[in-house]
């Protein structure tokens, strides 16, 4: 048996400098005596794949690298007096570490020095109570040094210092103590407050416009989120590929202007979608954009829906942040067809609305419509209705991922008044409410359950709710309400034999999903879905069961969903229903 000499680069390895560790893609055949079982394993995490030796050499070699990782790591952990021996076998050849980790040094009390000038008195409190990782008696780990000075630098910028940047620290290890003294050294920089916006080129956009995404009051201390907001407030309009800023050099009142570098967008961008039911058929949209239509970031765009039971052509014009910021200003027309089992519908509708942007947590929407319809092959009386009508809309949206969200939740409501005319006049009241709440469990949250609510109701005004259009009254049914029934087709039935309009006055509908993602790119689902819709709450409670299973495939950008759905009240006229789509279901 020989005995190896650990690497001397070790040494220094773990005096507050990150060391970086490569990961195991197999097991390691290096056999660890000495630490605790929590130790070793940490340590044989860390080593990378090797065949097991063959040779007196081979174990030689990898007992060495062995070593010199696993004195990295314990220094790096606060082990500053550990012993690492390397020793190698020949019959059978075995590759071993003997590991002698000594007490676990401890921080001593932290110093902060400032190299330049002195920053506040209030910004120098809150960088030195940043230092808490390192406090006295904590383990000497180098992780908690680094976070440390990181979070040093973090609070003087968050308390007005832009320029604040880490200068070369000082970590002493006293061996006769136990103790690891760190000293940091920061460059605070100087105190600026923050001026105009203006964008690098300045001929992309609008100088109005890039000024009016300022969220700061002229003046304003510099916050490291006003100009985070501003990048975001810019690349969410889609007019740009990328958005950074800088600040430009004090003026004489020591007011700095921001620089708002930016990329240009393709001006034209085109989007091709696909989705198919069994229900619903095959549906395809399309979509052409053009970007910066009149310097603002604004967009012209043309989308058109060809489906079996729906078609339509839509115009929207939209200008994001003109009605104020992280809200869009949309106007536009639409050309629709519906060919549903409850009736017929062809219309135009002309529209304006403000709309929140989905990142907003706290989101209010508001708009009005006006609508042209005519209806064919429904059981009531109403052949064309003319109909005005307004909206307001409240969300609140803690969820982490907009198209598969693993936590949070989303609560809305939404109040739409409307006055219509034409084969009968009614000024009528729509109420939607509900919520959706998401939890993952175990291991990177492969599991998730997804559960939602929604409830409607409509209500009457002047005249009589039973003459509101029968596509503005309500239903369930179909892949985003009740899978496994055909869209929109449950209501109350009983309307068809009195020849009353078809569609309820209320809605009910929840669904639970259980969402299991055992690979990276591939996931597996299993629901229940139930609906109603009524014209009594009494008859509220009477849903409409689904259940099914299905597969995910994560694009990237959203999964890919196929859900197989099984209705489970006896006057279904499906024995089951598939959806092929993009995103989940809800």
């Amino acid at each position: 048996m020989r005995v190896l000499p650990v690497l001397p680069a070790a040494i220094f390895a773990g005096l507050g400098v990150a060391v970086p560790i490569l990961p195991a893609w197999a097991d390691s055949p290096v056999v660890i005596e000495g630490p605790e079982r929590e130790t070793r394993q940490a340590i044989l995490d860390l080593l990378p794949d090797r065949e097991r030796p063959t040779t007196l050499f081979e174990a030689e070699r990898i007992a060495e690298e062995a070593a010199g990782r696993a004195m990295a790591w314990l220094r790096s952990e606060g082990y500053y007096a550990a012993t690492v021996t390397p020793e190698a076998s020949e019959e059978p050849a075995v590759a071993r570490l003997v590991i002698a980790p000594g007490p676990r040094f401890r921080f001593a009390a932290p110093a902060l020095t400032f190299v330049d000038a002195q920053p506040a008195q209030a910004a120098a409190g809150a960088a030195g109570a940043a230092l808490t990782p390192v406090e006295a008696g904590a383990p000497a780990r180098a992780e908690a040094v680094l976070a440390a000075e990181a979070g040093a630098v973090q609070a003087l910028q968050q308390a007005g210092y832009p320029d604040a940047a880490a200068a070369d620290r000082r970590v002493v290890v006293d061996h006769a103590t136990a103790l690891v003294s760190p000293e940091f050294r920061v460059n605070a920089g100087g105190y600026a407050r923050l001026g105009q916006v203006r964008a690098e080129p300045d001929t992309l956009f609008r100088a109005s416009f890039i000024e009016d995404l300022r969220n700061w009051e002229i003046g304003a201390p510099y916050t490291p989120e006003a100009l985070t907001r501003l990048r975001r407030d810019m690349t969410s309009t889609g007019a740009v590929s990328l958005a950074s800023t800088r600040l430009a050099p004090p003026n004489a009142e020591g007011v700095r202007d921001v620089v708002l570098v930016v990329e240009p967008a393709r001006r034209n961008a085109y989007e091709l979608g696909a989705g198919y039911s069994t229900t619903e058929g095959l549906g395809v949209e399309a979509e052409w954009t053009r970007r910066n239509f009149t310097r603002r970031a604004d967009a012209l765009t043309l989308s058109t829906r060809l489906g079996q039971l729906q078609q339509s052509f839509n115009a929207e014009l939209s200008r994001p942040h003109a009605p104020e910021l992280g809200h869009t200003l949309s106007i536009g027309a639409t050309l629709a067809r519906e060919d549903l089992e409850p009736y017929t519908r062809q219309g135009a509708e002309l529209y304006a609305a403000v709309e929140a942007a989905p990142r907003l947590e706290l989101g209010r929407s508001y708009g009005v419509r006006l609508t042209a319809d005519t209806y064919d092959n429904t059981s009531g009386d109403i052949s064309n209705a003319y109909v005005a009508s307004a909206f307001l809309a409240l969300r609140r949206d803690t969820t982490d991922i907009r198209l598969d969200p693993r936590a949070g939740s989303i609560l809305d409501a939404r109040i739409e008044p409307a006055f219509a005319t034409g084969s009968e006049t009614v000024t009528f009241a729509r109420f939607t409410g509900g919520g959706r709440i998401y939890h993952s469990f175990g291991e990177d949250d492969r599991l998730t359950l997804a559960a939602r609510a929604q409830a409607g109701w409509m209500e009457a005004i002047s005249g009589n709710v039973e003459n509101a259009p029968p596509d503005r009254r309500f239903y369930t049914g179909g892949g985003g309400s009740v899978r496994g029934y055909d869209y929109n087709s449950i209501y109350p039935r009983e309307r068809d034999a009195l020849g009353l309009n078809p569609g309820g006055q209320g809605m009910l509908e929840t669904s639970v999903e259980a969402r299991w993602r055992f690979a990276d790119h591939w996931g597996a689902a299993a629901f229940i879905d139930g609906g109603n819709a009524f014209d009594s709450w009494s008859d509220a409670a009477d849903l409409r069961w689904g259940a099914g299973v299905g597969v995910r495939y994560n694009l990237g950008f959203a999964p890919l969903r196929v859900d197989i759905a099984f209705p489970l009240h006896e006057d279904a006229t499906n024995d089951y229903a598939l959806y092929i789509s993009l995103g989940q279901a809800f």
